[in-house]
């Protein structure tokens, strides 16, 4: 096939064409029968179309639609916001607010709409297919060549084609009848392949957590999660891809025996490659795009469900592949963690930490928002601030920020009602975080770890 003489390839970038971006190893320009311009890019994890900007700027890419590559709608993006569809077929909106708006970012998981998107999606993918199959004088430019693009795209288009509604909600039953619901990631984790060795949480019992309500707390055997894995890979197929690091789930999944967790260990290993105690940072280059190999395993753990493990148990961890672990310190206040009824304290979640990081694990500190309401406002930023200093945080530890949400007729709702507590505005929740961020001091030398937010209601996987 003859490369036809191409025009201006679509912008990425104000500096440099999609043509020029090294992660699309593939590309196709089409010209579109209303006259309009597409861009087909393939990355190694995903299938991307960029469609040309309405006038007047038409060389630049208006939206996009992100595929995985067994041909999944993941996303639609636009330059000022996007939809990220999850495999539960939720969607999550993001938008830039306007000034006018007082700016920042607006995000929220739309009830319903989803079939609208993916409907809407498939139309335009279907449209793309059509003008490729006309041939040559549809086609203005291929990566590496027009007959290599046209070669490789060609069947995942017609993948993607096939992702319309009905194909959507089968699949979502699917995803249902694996995972049941995934309750909550963490934000690094939420391109996790997750695979649930426990169901529901072992306790069960925090004042302020509605996640694993009436979900019965159970424990797979080794053989029950060998199937629930090659189950995991059946559903993902190429789409794990896409995937980077594995989430040991549910909730406190890392308070099991090391015993038995070594068994599960033994499993994630038949299946997939963990990096070794040596590969410390992992290289990019060794997970990325790969079906079979991720840079590491991550876990919660409460810190007070069962025996507490020992820095040679978690150094045994981290050479099977264990890379970060999650705590909900919540607060640093002992008196508040009573109130809340959770069974933990400070100081034995500063030595969990400790004992982690000895082993080279990682950690992600969740602190709770509002817990406690204005009774508890000033010793939660006091004491917190004190615990997170406390706990030797550098470079690839996270500290996470969670607004508490009040659910009408919870437990911690009726309980503050009953008691007189005020809960905190979202603005007072964020003079707290504020507090807190200002009280926070870290070694030069240990470099400073990520602080974000942590949105229990913005969560889609």
């Amino acid at each position: 096939m003859t490369t036809p003489s191409a025009p201006s390839v679509l912008h990425y970038q104000r500096t440099r064409t999609l043509s020029e971006v090294p992660g699309l190893v593939d590309g196709l320009q089409l010209r579109l029968s209303g006259g309009g311009h597409v861009y087909v890019a393939l990355s190694p994890c995903e299938l991307v179309l960029y469609f040309e900007q309405s006038r007047p700027e038409r060389d630049k890419t208006g939206h996009a639609l992100h595929y995985d590559l067994e041909g999944r709608l993941l996303k639609v993006a636009q330059p000022d916001r996007y939809q990220r569809r999850g495999l539960s077929h939720r969607i999550l909106a993001t938008r830039k607010r306007t000034t006018d708006e007082g700016g920042g970012i607006e995000r929220r998981v739309l009830a319903d709409g989803a079939d609208v998107i993916v409907e809407q999606a498939q139309l335009q993918v279907t449209e793309v297919l059509a003008r490729l199959n006309e041939g040559v004088t549809a086609i203005e430019f291929g990566k590496p060549s027009v007959h290599q693009a046209v070669k490789t795209l060609t069947p995942l288009l017609q993948r993607a084609a096939k992702f319309g509604v009905e194909t959507a909600r089968a699949d979502t039953q699917r995803f249902n009848q694996l995972y049941g619901r995934v309750a909550i990631l963490p934000p690094d984790q939420y391109n996790a392949l997750v695979l649930q060795a426990t169901e529901g949480c072992a306790y069960g019992g925090c004042l302020f957590c509605e996640l694993y309500r009436g979900v019965f707390y159970e424990c797979k055997t080794p053989d029950q999660f060998r199937q629930h894995v090659r189950d995991a890979v059946a559903f993902h197929g190429e789409g794990l891809n896409a995937r980077r690091s594995i989430l040991l789930g549910q909730a406190n999944a890392l308070a099991l025996p090391e015993e038995t967790l070594r068994k599960f260990f033994d499993v994630l290993h038949e299946h997939f490659e963990l990096p070794s105690a040596q590969q410390d940072p992992v290289s990019v280059h060794w997970w990325y795009g790969s079906k079979t190999r991720f840079d590491g395993v991550s876990s919660f753990l409460d810190v007070f469900t069962g025996r507490s493990h020992t820095v040679a148990e978690f150094h045994r961890f981290h050479e099977r592949g264990l890379r970060r672990v999650y705590i909900g310190l919540e607060t640093g206040s002992n008196e508040l963690l009573r109130w809340l009824c959770k069974p933990a304290t400070a100081e034995r979640m500063q030595r969990c930490v400790r004992a982690l990081k000895e082993a080279r694990i990682a950690v992600g500190i969740i602190v709770l928002l509002g817990a406690g309401g204005r009774a508890f406002d000033m010793v939660h930023r006091r004491q917190t601030a004190e615990v997170l200093n406390d706990l030797s945080l550098g470079t690839g530890d996270y500290v996470y920020f969670s607004p508490l949400v009040i659910y009408p007729g919870s437990r911690y709702d009726e309980e503050s009602r009953s008691l007189g507590v005020e809960p905190l505005s979202p603005g007072e929740m964020n003079d707290q975080e504020r507090a807190i961020r200002a009280a926070l001091r870290f070694d030069d030398a240990r470099g400073r770890p990520y602080i974000a937010r942590y949105e229990l209601e913005t969560f889609v996987y």
